[in-house]
């Protein structure tokens, strides 16, 4: 209950589930494309194979950094709340 209540107020977040389950796609259409060039014979899959993949985890690397530092962001008030509590 704990957390439907968090991800109502937003305090946690769904997005990086979302962006995990869309690297995942990005990775295998990556893949895919890098096949089809085998099977057409062309020269370029050699590229798709070895920049494709990484060129996916860069970008959704990016993105997820936004939702890991809010959640750091989150932990830190916690545990300054936390803290504050000791002290009072």
């Amino acid at each position: 209950m704990e957390l439907f209540r968090k991800i109502l107020t937003f305090r946690k977040m769904v997005s990086p589930v979302v962006l995990q389950l869309l690297f995942w796609a990005g990775v295998g259409g990556t893949l895919y494309g890098t096949y089809i060039l085998i099977e057409l014979k062309n020269w370029a899959w050699i590229f798709a194979i070895t920049f494709g993949p990484l060129v996916v985890r860069v970008l959704f690397e990016r993105a997820i950094l936004a939702f890991r530092t809010f959640d750091r962001l989150g932990d830190i008030h916690d545990e300054l709340a936390r803290l504050n509590e000791k002290v009072s």
